[in-house]
């Protein structure tokens, strides 16, 4: 066996025991998910850099390792870890012109051709039901996102966001490879209202922020913060 082959193989039965770990694929049988694995790519992203641009409505990408942001329409739609889904609208066929991905860390995605999905769907009702479900979680989340940024104040928005794509591997949470710029952009605000709750939340001593880092050094207040606000507004909470 050539050391190429031994390769292959050895890529193969990895993501072979991915796809075995996840509960979206229970009840396929090892020749379907060994079919699966086969047909499966993967690719590294670094932290910062676009996972899929505009996905070209053939393929299906599954999270392998780390985190990703999902943007719809520049606004943040969800934040999706270790064997979470995404691309979803190549079940309908369609391209999602208005979706961007960004890895929030280092991650490494999946991706495999839609119709094999189908396929396995088709066969497997189970399958298709789990897939339904996990489609009407993802519109629900969209839906509370485009919502929240309706009706919530910046602060509460701009707190819940870096709460939620904070990264824990450290002595404090933070966020990497995201300007005040991006993050405005994400909760549908403006660069320099973002800016001044920032400044004012690290003189609180609630964050640290550095050149596209910010580090989380009270999450209790920063929690806080998240919350839904009393009757009295701040300063800061105008878009």
């Amino acid at each position: 066996m050539t050391s190429v082959t031994t390769g292959r193989s050895k890529a193969i039965a990895d993501k072979l025991w991915f796809v075995r770990r996840l509960d979206l694929f229970e009840g396929l049988s090892e020749g379907e998910m060994t079919r699966l694995a086969t047909l499966m790519h993967d690719r590294e992203c670094r932290t910062g850099e676009d996972v899929v641009v505009r996905p070209k409505g053939d393929r299906i990408y599954l999270v392998k390792k780390g985190r990703v942001s999902v943007l719809d329409r520049g606004v943040n739609a969800a934040v999706l870890g270790p064997g979470q889904i995404f691309g979803t609208s190549a079940f309908f066929g369609t391209e999602s012109k208005q979706q961007r991905v960004v890895a929030l860390e280092d991650a490494v995605i999946c991706d495999a051709p839609a119709a094999q999905f189908l396929g396995a769907m088709a066969a497997h009702p189970r399958l298709a039901a789990r897939m339904m479900t996990l489609l009407a979680r993802q519109i629900f989340e969209l839906e509370r996102a485009v919502e929240r940024t309706a009706t919530e104040p910046v602060s509460q928005r701009l707190a819940d966001l870096l709460l939620r794509m904070a990264k824990r591997d450290g002595v404090v949470p933070e966020i990497r490879a995201l300007a005040e710029a991006d993050l405005a952009r994400m909760i549908g605000a403006s660069r320099e209202s973002v800016s001044r709750l920032v400044a004012a939340w690290e003189r609180d001593g609630i964050l640290r922020a550095g050149q596209r880092r910010i580090e989380i050094v009270d999450e209790g207040r920063l929690t806080q913060m998240a919350r839904p606000p009393g009757p009295a507004g701040s300063p800061d909470d105008q878009a």
